[in-house]
C-alpha cells in the first residue's frame, strides 16, 4: 500500500475574525461577523505586485520576529529585478498602511522598530492552506461542467 504525500498550498490569511487576505485574487477584504446588523458592509482592497509581495512576505516571516529592511529589499525588490531603495520601501509601506487602515486595522499593524526592522504587531493572524489534490478535483469538476454546458 503506497501512501501519497499530501501537499498543501498557502491560500491566504485570516486577520482577526473579519479580515481575509486572498493571495490568488490579490485582495484583502472585510466581512463583518456580527449577525445583528441590518446591512452588510463589505470592504475590499486590491494590491499591486510590489505591495502584494511585501504584505505576503511580512505575514509569512514577520509574525514571529522583525524582518530587516535589507531582507525586504532583497526578497521583494532585487529578486523581482526591481531597483531597491529605502525610499521606495518607505513609500510602499506607507501606502500599505493606509490601505490596511481603510479596513479598520490599526496604524501599528506593521510595526517598524528602528534598527530591527518590520514586524506584524497583531496576534490574531492565521494562515489558511488548501490541499492541492482538492483544488485539482474542483477544477476538473468545473471543467466538466463547462464542457457539458457548451455541448
Amino acid at each position: 500500500m503506497s501512501t501519497a504525500k499530501t501537499e498543501y498550498q498557502l491560500h491566504g490569511f485570516m486577520i482577526g475574525k473579519e479580515i481575509h487576505f486572498d493571495i490568488d485574487n490579490r485582495r484583502l477584504y472585510r466581512l463583518p461577523s456580527g449577525s445583528s446588523e441590518k446591512h452588510i458592509v463589505f470592504g475590499s482592497i486590491f494590491f499591486n505586485d510590489t505591495m502584494l509581495q511585501l504584505f505576503l512576505y511580512l505575514l509569512q516571516y514577520g509574525r514571529d520576529h522583525a524582518v530587516s529592511k535589507e531582507e525586504l529589499l532583497m526578497n521583494i525588490w532585487e529578486k523581482n529585478d526591481l531597483s531597491p531603495s529605502a525610499q521606495r520601501l518607505w513609500q510602499v509601506m506607507k501606502n500599505l498602511t493606509q490601505k490596511l487602515n481603510l479596513l479598520g486595522l490599526p496604524d501599528d499593524f506593521i510595526l517598524n522598530t528602528k534598527g530591527r526592522g518590520y514586524k506584524i504587531n497583531y496576534s490574531n493572524v492565521i494562515p489558511i492552506y488548501y490541499k492541492t489534490s482538492e483544488l485539482l478535483n474542483c477544477l476538473e469538476k468545473d471543467s466538466a461542467r463547462v464542457e457539458i454546458q457548451s455541448e
